[in-house]
């Protein structure tokens, strides 16, 4: 391997590409903590969702690393919306490769109960007692992979529970006094960062 050892890099003055310096199509720049690629994915529709245990909330996004010891800077904004008295809602990031669930703060089953979640940290969550309905619980998750060592597809999955037994919405608002959801955007990146 040749090294080139220099202090500035300098594009030409003048020209199509005056003062660029630029890295041609098929090639990667890899330099420790720059960002490689970015993926995002956005929903605009809610989800009901009455479950304890973890399902899908229909905001995914499927990523492919450029290199197998990137790290993945995973992060969603969204809104739990709870309808219930003295309802506990909570979401978590599920993490799939080659059609198999890998480590995730699920758990490595990557399902869990919103009561018994596997042991794993519940990375968003939202609650309160009381008579109060509608009820809304703005949240954003973030998620460091440094474990999937590949550079094959990985799916990113928010999933959600609750533990009233009644109706729940992601990626909605509550309002008006009424039980209805009401649509918000919702948001899933994955930044790759070169190590």
């Amino acid at each position: 391997m040749s090294t080139l050892h220099v202090e500035n890099l300098k594009g030409l003055s003048s020209g199509g590409n005056a003062n660029k310096i630029i890295v041609p199509s098929g090639q990667t720049l890899t330099a420790p903590g720059h960002v490689i690629q970015v993926g995002s994915a956005i929903r605009q529709t809610y989800t009901t969702f009455t479950s304890s245990a973890y399902v899908t909330s229909g905001l995914e996004l499927s990523f492919t690393p450029k290199f197998s010891n990137s790290m993945l800077h995973v992060m969603c904004t969204s809104t739990l919306a709870s309808y219930a008295n003295a309802a506990t809602v909570g979401a978590v990031f599920k993490r799939t490769i080659g059609g198999s669930v890998a480590y995730s703060p699920l758990g490595t089953t990557g399902h869990g109960n919103i009561n018994t979640p596997d042991g794993a940290t519940m990375a968003a969550y939202g609650g309160a007692d009381g008579a109060a309905n509608n009820r809304q619980a703005p949240f954003t998750m973030e998620w460091y992979d440094t474990t999937h060592n590949t550079t094959s597809s990985i799916t990113y999955t928010v999933m959600v529970a609750q533990n009233s037994g009644n109706a729940s919405h992601v990626c909605a608002m509550g309002g008006l006094g009424d039980n209805t959801g009401y649509h918000v955007v919702s948001t899933l990146s994955v930044r790759e960062i070169a190590q």
